[in-house]
């Protein structure tokens, strides 16, 4: 079918996609590296008011992204990947998708560490969990295993970038307390031939209603473009199935990114490193300085500079030499690249550090006595999300659910924040230059899991004092000691002088 929609809203994002989306603009750069920072221009690398545009090119072809956002991201997802996602009790019908969730391959593991970044990156992750299309001549019969068999059916799980749910409808009201989605609107450009051997990008809009679904194509119109309807059909679940999990939810569909901090200051030292560079060009070089000089051999070119050169004038006051840079700027520059490195790192290990109490996703106390990091908060937040997708896929497939059907992700992993690691220098420093106590800097080492969770900081505390105290009295007990001996042997000394 093909007929033209009579309006282009359906490719219009909704108000809490924009606000998402302007926080994501940074993030998406990032992780685009050095060619989508250098391609978003002045955008993340203003141009100095004075500066040429060739200039600032030359600049900018010489900036060099040092991405720590994205090294952390990844680092932060290969601790609860260093093993295998366990599944139990999945139902013999869906083993498939322990090796290819999506028809293309890819493995559950692979499937549930993209999950994970998503929902670090964006706040925000959404699975959806789609269903092989039953034929229109077969739309309504009761289809046989034989024949589910014959058409390949079967589920598929799909990892839908935040970035491409542009829309979305909900049935929240001041009188329902767990709201449903009644529509969403998935983004989709897909590569499709043009001839033999040319291609172009094509754009869908992908929507979803609890019973049906249409997809739009968006075409060229002489007046600019349009979305046509290319298909649609029934959906037989009778809900929308997208499961989504949340880092930092500000509402219904709407989360702000965990690690939003790291990536402005990796802007930071995107800029500074920008600026250290281009300073750092001119100071290597020195500055000929000359005076004195006769205006005649000027003009003349008499003055040539080469190792094999002399320049002579009759002048007195004559001077031809090179300036240097003290690098007294060139310093400040690069301790300054170097703090924001440190509070990169800084903020970038505080997902590990256990500060939450041990609470499930269904907001179930686990543990009163421990307390778990963020980053293990984000894990189990996944792990409900792909343990409610594969009931749906159950649901879609009209398996029972087993009880004790579970997805575990390796969590256990505990902060591996090093002796000489920027965060715990740090806050040693503050409390050296007397900005912290001791009693808050004991604090801040339990909490980076240096020292024991059970630490008693008050008694710890008291203990030192005593210490103390006994090392100083046992020092003046020393010196007592010490002053007595030297007397003593002062008085031996002038006793044998009086003898003689």
């Amino acid at each position: 079918m093909s007929e033209i929609s009579s309006t282009n809203s359906v490719s219009i994002p909704v108000s809490g996609y924009l606000k998402m989306i302007r926080r994501w603009e940074l993030i998406e750069d990032l992780l685009g590296d050095t060619e989508a920072m250098r391609a978003a221009g002045e955008k993340w690398l203003p141009r100095e008011s004075k500066e040429s545009l060739s200039s600032y090119d030359d600049r900018m072809k010489r900036s060099i992204l040092f991405n720590g956002y994205a090294d952390t991201i990844s680092k932060l997802c290969d601790k609860p990947f260093s093993r295998q996602v366990v599944v139990n009790n999945l139902p013999l019908e869906l083993e498939y998708l322990m090796t290819d969730v999506d028809g293309t391959g890819k493995s559950f593991n692979l499937f549930a560490r993209e999950v994970l970044e998503n929902l670090l990156n964006y706040g925000i992750s959404h699975v959806f969990v789609d269903h092989t299309r039953i034929p229109i001549d077969l739309e309504g019969r009761v289809l046989t295993k034989q024949d589910e068999i014959d058409l390949g059916m079967r589920v598929y799980l799909n990892n839908i970038s935040p970035v491409n749910l542009i829309g979305w409808q909900t049935n929240e009201s001041i009188n329902i307390k767990v709201p449903s989605l009644t529509q969403i609107r998935i983004k989709k450009n897909i590569f499709e031939a043009t001839s033999s051997f040319g291609h172009e990008e094509v754009e869908y809009i992908l929507v979803y209603q609890p019973f049906n679904y249409v997809i739009y194509k968006k075409i060229q119109t002489k007046t600019g473009y349009d979305y046509i309807i290319v298909d649609s059909g029934d959906i037989s679940l009778g809900k929308i199935p997208l499961v989504t999990a949340y880092a930092n939810k500000e509402g219904m569909m709407i989360a702000k990114p965990p690690l939003m901090t790291l990536a402005w200051l990796n802007l930071g030292h995107w800029q500074s490193s920008s600026d250290h560079k281009n300073i750092l060009r001119f100071s290597r070089f020195g500055l000929l300085f000359g005076r004195g000089i006769p205006k005649k051999m000027i003009d003349e070119g008499a003055i040539e500079i080469g190792p094999s050169k002399a320049i002579l004038t009759e002048s007195d006051s004559a001077d031809l030499h090179y300036v240097e840079s003290s690098g007294a700027g060139l310093q400040v520059g690069r301790q300054d690249l170097l703090d924001i490195q440190n509070q990169m790192e800084s903020v970038g290990q505080q997902p590990l550090i256990k500060n939450m109490p041990d609470i499930t996703a269904t907001g179930q106390r686990i543990d009163s006595g421990r307390n778990i990091s963020r980053l293990q908060f984000w894990v189990r937040a996944t792990e409900a999300q792909l343990l409610d997708a594969l009931k749906l896929a159950c649901e879609w497939r009209k398996i029972r659910v087993p009880e004790d059907l579970g997805v575990d992700i390796y969590d256990e992993f505990e902060s591996e924040l090093g002796l000489d690691s920027a965060d715990k220098n740090l806050v040693f420093q503050l409390q050296q230059s007397n900005i912290i106590t001791k009693k808050t800097l004991l604090e801040e080492m339990k909490k980076r899991n240096v020292l024991s969770y059970n630490l008693d900081v008050e008694t710890e505390l008291v203990s030192v004092e005593e210490d103390a105290v006994k090392e100083l009295e046992k020092y003046v007990q020393q010196q007592e000691i010490q002053a007595a001996m030297q007397q003593s042997q002062q008085q031996s000394e002038e006793e044998i002088e009086s003898e003689e």
